[in-house]
């Protein structure tokens, strides 16, 4: 029996209110066992620190002893959408060199101790079948089947999982307690301080933040809809060569 954490972030959360540029709702983030939690965080850490140097060595005009005062470097962190794309401080550091860095995290991820879990809702399919104007059913329904993809994949060996989230909108903590509380679920329980959970598991939540807008990018592709405008090609590239063997779906179809 082993004890995992799920870390977990989502992509295309805004309900029915977005669907040209966010037609996937995707809920995807890392299962890890417990005794590994702490290297990947401390190798995350690593990452984190090297980047921010390298972000700060390449801006001029701004006294080192100031940094710490801009709320970017407050509380550095890498945020999948934003770093990939280069907004913000990020666009000190050119593509090559951010995507070395997104190479170096799915890496990490690519470890055997690690499994990936994503649940993926096409929403336009999702409101055709059902006529259904209440988003929130839509995404009681895809976090039910990412907690019961987790459930399966641990029964065999009789293991257990709590969930960690990003300290989101209140609405998607309330919606992740129901699929929680589905009598299905026996094995997949929320941590005890999961609203305050965020800050103390930081580094393992970038990486499922990483995680989930790569993989929903890849989707929005497969599921025929218009390719965003940047760096389309190379975030499916990072999905078919360090998430496509590894992940374990579940699709609205």
């Amino acid at each position: 029996m082993t004890l995992y954490g799920f870390y977990t972030d989502e992509s295309g959360n805004n309900g029915f209110g977005d669907m040209r540029n966010q037609p996937v709702l995707c809920y995807a983030g890392v299962l890890v066992p417990i005794n590994y939690q702490v290297y990947l965080h401390n190798e995350i850490q690593k990452i984190k620190d090297n980047l921010e140097k390298d972000i700060k060595a390449k801006i001029h005009g701004i006294p080192i002893d100031q940094f710490s005062n801009i709320e970017f470097f407050k509380k550095f962190e890498i945020h999948g959408k934003a770093f990939i794309d280069g907004e913000d401080f990020y666009y000190n550091l050119s593509d090559t060199e951010r995507f070395k860095v997104v190479e170096d995290l799915l890496s990490l991820a690519s470890d055997t101790e690690l499994k990936i879990v994503a649940a993926l809702t096409n929403k336009q399919l999702y409101q055709s079948k059902t006529r259904d104007t209440n988003h929130n059913k839509m995404h009681i329904i895809t976090y039910t089947e990412l907690v019961r993809c987790i459930s399966s994949e641990i029964a065999a060996s009789d293991s257990y999982a709590f969930i960690i989230c990003d300290d989101g909108k209140p609405s998607e903590i309330n919606n992740f307690c129901d699929a929680l509380r589905n009598p299905a679920n026996n094995r997949v329980y929320p941590d005890l301080q999961i609203k305050l959970s965020h800050d103390k598991n930081c580094n393992l939540i970038q990486l499922a933040d990483m995680i989930n807008f790569i993989t929903s990018v890849y989707f929005r592709n497969a599921y025929g809809f218009q390719a965003r405008k940047r760096h389309h090609t190379q975030i499916i590239d990072f999905y078919e060569r360090y998430l496509s063997n590894k992940i374990i779906k579940w699709e609205y179809r």
